[in-house]
């Protein structure tokens, strides 16, 4: 047990034991459930809600998408792909678009997934060591993808079987080759925000009027961050993955944790909101159950799960 301090009121609380190198502010646990779960050994590395509000998620151990649907609560394959997959992305046509490959080997790959499943190999990046997160670049027409061990942000054409990097900085590499450098990337406002999890940094970038990139600025520190979600406000929720925990960061920098281990968080790799009208306020969080840092030594289900967080998510592209 611990005591937090919070406006002037103590508030008791089960506190998630202390990550080194990672802040994460106040503890207030939000109501969670888990909605389902994989056996020990699956690793659910992301996640991406349709505009129907079904979620779908990366499976990087079993190197397939499946899909959870809302309204029956069932968990069914959507598409096995040749490769691990880590990152997911929909694209404003509702297509949805996946990245991935075998960690440490290339080449990486992207991979376009069509509404029923099939799939079409759309770029083979041949120096890319790790694919990890993507998002939809702001102009439509492209997806940027982290590569987790050079440190790049790559950006594909969606229209052109083609790729270029977009931005490159040591700041984005690992320093321990057991972790990745940059993770997670997502857009708000005219901004492109991205994790380093090796260096427990949130960077930020600029999309200039043309689409490129201006410079790298430093964001957040102190926090353990994979891939992230914004709010509405502009607040990020971030799964933290071996600090075993849920937070959120607001843009005035306070930092509170929503969940724990006792709410099912260990090994948060992504979060994603709801779309519907009945589902804004909820947090979709994966979990890989602790595959490369077991809590307390026991490697758990992965997991999907839903936080109640009272904000919508940021407003998706039309």
């Amino acid at each position: 047990m611990g005591t937090d301090t919070e406006e002037g009121r103590a508030v008791v609380s089960d506190r998630p034991e202390h990550f080194p190198g990672h802040d994460g502010g106040y503890w207030r646990p939000a109501p969670t459930e888990i909605i389902a779960s994989w056996p020990a050994g699956h690793f659910a590395e992301n996640l991406a809600v349709s505009e129907a509000g079904d979620v779908f998620v990366s499976l990087h151990s079993h190197s397939r998408i499946e899909r959870y649907r809302v309204n029956s609560h069932a968990l069914s394959l959507f598409a096995q792909l040749p490769a691990p997959v880590a990152g997911l992305a929909f694209d404003r046509t509702g297509v949805l678009w996946a990245t991935g490959g075998d960690v440490g080997r290339p080449p990486g790959y992207v991979w376009r997934v069509w509404p029923d499943g099939a799939f079409d190999l759309w770029a083979e990046i041949p120096d890319a060591l790790f694919m990890n997160g993507c998002a939809l670049h702001s102009d439509g027409r492209s997806l940027l993808i982290c590569e987790s061990v050079t440190g790049r942000v790559l950006k594909a054409d969606m229209d052109e079987h083609t790729w270029q990097p977009w931005i490159g900085d040591d700041r984005l590499r690992p320093t321990n080759p057991q972790m990745p450098g940059v993770n997670g990337i997502k857009l708000f406002g005219n901004w492109a925000y991205l994790s380093v999890t090796d260096s427990n940094r949130i960077f930020r970038v600029a999309v200039q009027p043309d689409g490129s990139a201006g410079p790298l600025s430093l964001c957040a520190e102190n926090l353990r961050a994979d891939d992230f979600a914004f709010s509405a406000s502009g607040s990020l929720y971030i799964a933290t993955h071996p600090a075993q925990t849920v937070m959120c960061l607001e843009p005035d920098g306070k930092r509170t944790t929503l969940a724990g281990p006792a709410e099912g968080a260990v090994g948060s790799t992504a979060c994603a909101f709801g779309r519907t009208k009945d589902d804004r306020t909820a947090l979709y969080v994966t979990t890989c159950g602790g595959i490369y840092a077991p809590y307390r030594g026991v490697l758990q289900q992965a997991k999907l799960l839903r936080l109640q967080v009272g904000e919508a998510g940021a407003p998706v592209p039309a």
